[in-house]
């Protein structure tokens, strides 16, 4: 079996896989970036980042036996979901939907600060989980988004594991049970993984790691045979020319990269961790 770890540009050397003790024996599970650096700090940039998951998606589906979208944004999860008829997997969704089934009411803690709220909104507003989701809290701040091409940013110290840093998160995961009344916490960020199991231990309640969330369910979809419905996810008909002409927006889009890269935030995390 393989599945395909779908990420942005720039994450596929920066422990962005899939952890080799979550897979299933003989599954393999590459790891293929998307063509474009783009951070949805606002609708525009999301749409950007939509058209390049859609085109890296349909690129790289060739021998694949499902797409596993390694973000809890889910961007282009319908549309590549449209055009393909494998197993297609947001981490939004995948680790939404688990951590409603663990409990009654969960929360959502993210590094992310609140300008990425509209994300997690809307994606809770299209799975019908709003009534679920009794919080979002953002751990990060806006102010610290403007370090983020700094070798000591608040992201990296997240990922390297960092004492400051996993404890705001715990402050935060403490208070959504304790203030907001969650049973079951969510992880925000795919990016949050490195430390998911050492979260897990702070409370006393289930930390759903949206990364191994959205691949297992994956997995285990194309285990089964199961591919989402095409009543819902209409067949395009005309996939290989879509495809054709998303490829050559996002060639044409190339040349700019280094105006778009200057303005993306997750990529300058990726180049500071160099």
């Amino acid at each position: 079996m393989r599945i395909v770890v779908l990420v942005s540009q720039g994450q596929r050397n920066r422990g962005y896989g899939v952890p080799a003790e979550v897979m299933a024996a003989g599954v393999e599970a590459p790891v293929v970036e998307t063509h474009l650096p783009v951070f949805p700090a606002n609708r525009l940039e999301h749409k950007l980042i939509e058209l390049s998951t859609i085109e890296g998606g349909l690129a790289a589906a060739a021998g694949a036996d499902g797409i596993f979208i390694n973000t809890v944004g889910d961007y282009g999860l319908a549309g590549l979901r449209s055009a393909l008829r494998i197993p297609v997997v947001g981490a939004g969704q995948a680790g939404m939907h688990l951590a409603a089934s663990l409990g009654e009411r969960f929360a959502i803690v993210t590094i992310w600060p609140r300008v990425l709220r509209y994300l997690y909104q809307g994606l809770l507003r299209d799975y019908a989980l709003s009534e679920r989701c009794v919080a979002i809290r953002h751990v990060g701040e806006e102010r610290e988004l403007a370090a983020l091409d700094q070798p000591d940013n608040f992201v990296l110290d997240m990922r390297a594991g960092k004492e400051a840093m996993v404890a705001r998160i715990v402050k935060e995961m403490r208070a959504a049970i304790e203030q907001d009344g969650a049973d079951t916490i969510l992880l925000g960020c795919t990016c949050m993984a490195p430390i998911a199991r050492r979260l897990a231990k702070a409370v006393e309640v289930p930390v759903v790691d949206p990364l191994t969330a959205g691949y297992k369910s994956c997995e285990m979809q194309a285990a089964l045979g199961l591919v989402h419905s095409p009543l819902v996810f209409r067949p395009a008909a005309n996939t290989p020319q879509r495809t054709r002409q998303l490829a050559a927006m996002i060639d044409a889009a190339r040349p700019l990269q280094g105006s778009i890269a200057e303005a993306c935030e997750m990529c300058q995390v990726t180049e500071a961790a160099e």
